[in-house]
């Protein structure tokens, strides 16, 4: 089963939160964007257009039966999501992709975690900027990954340490440029 949404564009994940009394909250912009769209889902659910149905996923035969809407408990979820923009540096790719796919999968009522593949495309039209949805339940998934070797490794793990809590009781440690450029050398070996 498949489905395409189009919608506004979502606000820039610099727009989506802001800070009040000391948390941080969906934004005036980002609480305008999701409360429209989750009324316009929930008429198109209630209109009969957002149904699940068992013959057409196997994977939708596992159903919650306290649901006004029934909703599968286990199927996967493929999302495709093309940004149209006025312009090509308008913004990050990824800027509006966790407000929509909670969205979408909330409209569908099923669990984001179940979102197994994501397709991210950048376009241009200046006359009508939107957001494209294309979302496709899966009859199937397979969780081990296929991989494909690549032409070079490089492992970056070594120039990032260990976080330390931010309340440490133990003795801060003075800076020394030695001890740095030792220990920035002994993690330039290639491995």
């Amino acid at each position: 089963m498949q489905w395409r949404f189009i919608l506004p564009l979502p606000p820039s994940i610099n727009h989506q939160y802001t800070e009040r009394d000391g948390r941080w909250v969906l934004s005036r912009e980002a609480r305008h964007y999701k409360t429209h769209l989750q009324k316009a889902f929930k008429r198109m659910k209630a209109a009969g257009k957002l149904q699940l149905k068992p013959s057409e996923t196997p994977l939708l035969s596992l159903f919650d039966g306290e649901s006004a809407f029934q909703t599968p408990r286990e199927v996967f979820l493929q999302l495709r999501l093309e940004f149209f923009f006025k312009t090509p540096q308008r913004r990050d790719l990824d800027n509006g992709l966790k407000i929509v796919q909670d969205l979408v999968c909330e409209a569908l009522g099923i669990d984001d975690r179940n979102v197994v593949a994501v397709e991210l495309i950048k376009r241009v039209d200046a006359q009508n900027p939107r957001l494209e949805v294309t979302v496709s339940a899966l009859s199937s998934w397979e969780f081990s990954p296929r991989r494909t070797e690549p032409t070079s490794s490089l492992d970056l793990r070594p120039f990032v340490p260990p976080l330390r809590p931010r309340h440490s009781k133990t003795k801060k440690r003075t800076f020394s440029l030695a001890d740095w450029l030792a220990e920035r050398e002994d993690g330039m070996v290639e491995t």
